[in-house]
């Protein structure tokens, strides 16, 4: 003898189950747990900003555009002495960035221009 739950849903599971795990009708609506976008389950690493100093990748939480110009922080560095820079102490001479003492030294009224 089986139970109508039973019966129902193709004898399988019971109970607050039954009909979860397999049912008599077939269903082809598309599920929303696949992707039903072509050609979009491929994985893109490496293809944000690139920084201006070293070329690598700059991620949002690494990002500082400095002149227009996009890098790591760290790598907002002076061409001259090679000293970290915050944004604000940056000067840009021949699309090269330097610190303000060095920018003086090389650029200024009496430098090696």
């Amino acid at each position: 003898v089986s139970s109508g739950i039973n019966a129902e849903y193709g004898g399988v599971g019971g109970g607050a189950t039954a009909g979860c795990l397999a049912t008599t009708t077939e269903d082809n609506a598309v599920s929303k747990f696949k992707n039903t976008h072509e050609g979009t389950n491929k994985v893109v690493i490496g293809g944000g900003d690139k920084c201006y100093t070293c070329g690598k990748t700059v991620y949002a939480a690494e990002k500082l555009i400095v002149l227009n110009k996009i890098f790591h922080k760290p790598c907002v560095k002076c061409k001259a002495c090679n000293k970290t820079m915050a944004p604000g102490d940056v000067l840009e001479h021949e699309n090269e960035i330097y610190c303000k003492s060095c920018y003086a030294k090389d650029f200024g009224p009496h430098g090696k221009v």
